[in-house]
């Protein structure tokens, strides 16, 4: 409950003696369009200066206001003060006081402060939510306080339902704003007069006054006249901001860091060019958190070809304020910068920009030892100044975005300049002079090896391979291509992939699980592989098995016919946790045919991060430290699979073993520390640190995806590689075609293996030694008559739930030792 009975019972008694000088929010509309209004209530015995009080709006769970509305005049006892949206409609308007950035939803919680003191609130801060409890709901209705409530809620962190405190009425419902208890309002303040546009030179109001400190202008709604340079031009052209900036002379700056010399000016019917002095006259509004200069009723050049000294700017900040302190202005970096998001780069032709790249906490750290980076403090939005969607002339990177020009991840940008702008709640960079890249982060066409040893093994996230029913039809599909159209370009894409992999054996992770004959996805990649390459593909099949496990997609093995072949069983298992959410595991051992050396491959892919519900166990819940939902369900995977690995599984007494997949768990998380207590080396972190990255996520960098062997094995890795094809890719340079014209689907489209899925795959280089199996080059009497049979795999019958432990690898054995002894992390 917010506040208990008890409290509600006092508040109710003593309502009529009240003496404390405060006020409460004392109706909230929250109605269709722009249609919002806040109105507060002078409760208390004596008169209140509002001067010091401000409405702060929390969106969408943020800790820090994003937006905030200053109070004005004077409130008297019983006396009521309306805020309403500057684009509410005209009746909410004409009850209002003044107007301010109400910009929120049912799901935005509400502060009110007198300086640094909380007086009242709605919502819970830190929290997205849609607060609703018996049927009193903050998104689409009007609520009005309940008389018994006298005094503020002073604990915004608290679990919120308005119910306690508000009653509901229907949305859009004003038929009392501007009253609470039958007591009336206070006269609006008398407007101030426009002032006298007057003559170039003559005294004007300074853009800072106008920007404030602030993130909103102390000002708003006020006609002034304001006389500064033009930096950046934005009038004309398809679907432009329809106006420009302008920034103070230099010898006109305020010297207060925190706030802005600049400011944009929404006109169009006045041409202006960079250069030129402008006086102006026009109303200060508060445009979506943008301050800007609107309605504007007088404009003159005042002088041609002016310039304006960029303010030295640098990432990260400390607070939003930062950005804030600069809205408008004209900067210069003084660093290089590198591309970190391009996520939207095709839709919007934005991308954002760091000063270096930004890992997930729990790839570089153990659990809960290192905060998230707040990526909008790390982060500024580089802009094409368009309001257009889908663009074909993507001007990002120089030569304009396509499939052979891409703007890569990490790829620097040396000191960039531009105006700095707000919108759709980000902070952007406007350029005004061409970006300078500096191609750090090229495109590999084969994996970059050091030491390429003699076998190599890769593992690969192929997001979602199905082919429909094999035979052209069965589309959409439940995931992945939605025309057969699609899936060729998809399966184009990949068979490049695993062609220039240079990989002999291949686990796969997200492949349809549609069975081995001649109509399933594997079967059909095999097919397409083999129609590109030198070499000679086969996958793995499982005996009598159509399917592997319960869920849509599954795990495979493909490998080269003249580089290796099956010496064991090819196993799977679904026992628990194996048989819902974390895939089966699957496993087989090869030998190469060069050195006859044995090694045993599983191919993994354990429960995602998300959708955890309250059901979760405990140890399921996300809790916080970084490591999302299902946690313990991966631990127990590891655990699990641990176990299942301690007997000769494939018929093969084999020392060597690599564990490799799409494990969702960064670097440092509890599932793979539990192959690292078992003895196992996390050949990524061993060979390339903890800053390998296989995955992007809202712009953290990190490994989903794995590579842990066995101490014999560890011994011969000469090399690993994390293959950059595809999280440092622009997402449109996929196979996709939705939201694409004609052009476009051919301008992003090669059929190369960059963004030919999500993932980047892990290629691990072995340098193998000479041996003999005593398994006839393929044909071990003591596991199979016919060997393998390409391109199918082999037909030997599936041992799932294999328990045999007639060779129980020794090292397995101590590690599940060490296992029992260290205390594992919840």
């Amino acid at each position: 409950m917010k506040r208990h009975n008890l409290a509600l019972a006092l508040s109710a008694l003593f309502a009529s003696s009240a003496a404390h000088a405060d006020i409460i929010i004392s109706e909230y509309i929250e109605g269709s369009s722009n249609n919002k209004a806040v109105e507060f209530f002078n409760a208390g015995s004596t008169e209140i200066n509002l001067s010091t009080y401000v409405l702060e709006v929390y969106s969408n769970g943020d800790t820090e206001a994003g937006n905030t509305v200053a109070l004005e005049g004077t409130l008297p006892p019983n006396g009521i003060f309306v805020v309403a949206h500057p684009q509410a409609s005209g009746e909410i308007k004409a009850l209002a006081n003044k107007t301010g950035n109400l910009f929120y939803n049912g799901n935005d919680a509400l502060v009110l402060k007198n300086g640094d003191t909380v007086v009242d609130s709605m919502g819970q801060v830190g929290v997205a939510e849609y607060w609703a409890s018996e049927g009193v709901e903050m998104a689409e209705q009007s609520l009005r306080r309940k008389a018994s409530i006298t005094s503020g809620d002073t604990n915004p962190d608290d679990v919120y339902q308005p119910h306690v405190e508000f009653d509901a009425f229907p949305r859009d419902n004003i038929d009392d704003l501007g009253s609470h208890l039958g007591h009336g309002g206070v006269e609006a303040p008398e407007p101030e007069p426009a002032p006298d546009f007057g003559a170039c030179g003559d005294p004007a109001t300074l853009i800072s006054a106008v920007q404030g400190a602030g993130l909103s202008s102390p000002i708003i709604d006020s006609e002034i006249v304001i006389e500064a340079i033009v930096t950046a031009d934005h009038q004309t052209g398809l679907e432009v901001l329809k106006g420009f900036f302008l920034q103070e002379e230099d010898a006109d700056h305020d010297g207060d860091a925190s706030t802005s010399e600049g400011i944009f000016v929404y006109h169009t019917d006045t041409d202006v060019q960079v250069g030129d002095k402008v006086r102006i006259a026009g109303l200060v509004a508060e445009y979506y958190d943008l301050t800007q200069l609107k309605n504007i009723t007088n404009i003159t050049v005042c002088g041609t070809g002016q310039t304006v000294t960029p303010a030295t700017f640098s990432l990260p900040v400390s607070s939003m304020n930062d950005f804030e302190a600069v809205e408008g202005m004209l900067v210069q970096f003084d660093h290089a910068v590198e591309v970190n998001d391009t996520e939207k780069l095709a839709q919007y032709g934005e991308f954002g920009i760091v000063k270096e790249r930004l890992y997930t906490p729990t790839q570089v750290a153990a659990p809960g030892e290192l905060e998230e980076a707040d990526v909008k403090l790390h982060t500024l939005w580089v802009d094409d100044a368009r309001s257009i969607t889908n663009a074909e002339d993507v001007p990002f990177p120089a030569g304009g975005l396509s499939a052979l020009n891409s703007l890569r991840l990490g790829t620097e940008i040396t000191n960039p300049v531009g105006v700095v702008h707000y919108s759709f709640d980000k902070y952007r960079l406007l350029p005004t002079a061409d970006l300078q890249y500096v191609d750090t982060n090229p495109r590999m066409d084969t994996p970059d090896f050091v030491d390429q040893g003699d076998l190599r093994v890769a593992s690969f996230n192929v997001e979602n391979l199905f082919n429909g029913d094999g035979q052209g039809g069965g589309f959409p599909t439940e995931r992945g291509a939605n025309t057969p159209e699609e899936y060729e370009r998809q399966l184009s894409k990949i068979v490049a992939a695993l062609d220039a992999m240079n990989a002999d054996i291949i686990g796969l992770n997200e492949v349809e699980n549609d069975g081995f004959d001649e109509h399933s996805t594997i079967a059909q990649l095999v097919e397409a592989l083999n129609a590109v390459s030198d070499s000679e593909w086969a996958f793995v099949s499982f005996g009598d098995a159509s399917y592997i496990g319960t869920d849509a997609i599954t795990n495979a093995m493909i490998y080269r016919t003249d580089r290796v072949a099956e010496t064991g069983t090819a196993v799977f298992t679904t026992d628990v946790p194996f048989d819902y959410g974390s895939r089966p595991p699957i496993a087989q051992t090869f030998h190469d045919l060069a050195n006859e050396d044995e090694v045993t491959v599983v191919v993994n892919h354990f429960r995602s991060k998300g959708g955890c519900k309250n059901d979760a166990a405990e140890g399921d819940k996300d809790s916080g430290d970084g490591q999302g939902c299902w946690n313990a369900t991966r631990v127990s995977a590891a655990e699990k699979l641990l176990e299942w690995l301690g007997g000769d599984l494939t018929g093969r007494a084999v020392d060597d073993v690599l564990i490799i997949g799409d494990f969702n768990a960064y670097g440092m998380e509890d599932p793979l520390q539990v192959f690292v207590d078992a003895g196992m080396t996390d050949l990524q972190m061993a060979m390339l640190g903890a800053d390998n990255l296989t995955y992007m996520y809202r712009g953290l960098a990190g490994s989903l995806d794995h590579a842990f062997a066995s101490p014999s094995l560890s011994e011969k890795v000469v090399d690993v590689v994390n293959w950059a094809i595809n999280a440092d890719e622009p997402a449109a340079l996929d196979y996709n075609m939705e939201y694409k014209s004609d052009f476009l689907i051919a301008n992003y489209f090669n059929a190369d293996p960059f963004r030919s899925s999500d993932h980047d795959p892990v290629v691990v280089a072995i340098a193998t030694v000479e041996g003999d199996t005593g398994d006839n080059d393929g044909g071990d009497p003591d596991v199979d008559d016919g060997g393998s049979t390409p391109p199918g795999g082999n037909e030997t019958p599936n041992l799932d739930h294999a328990t045999t432990s007639g060779s129980f690898p020794i090292w397995l054995g101590l590690g599940a030792l060490v296992l029992g002894l260290v205390r594992r992390r919840a």
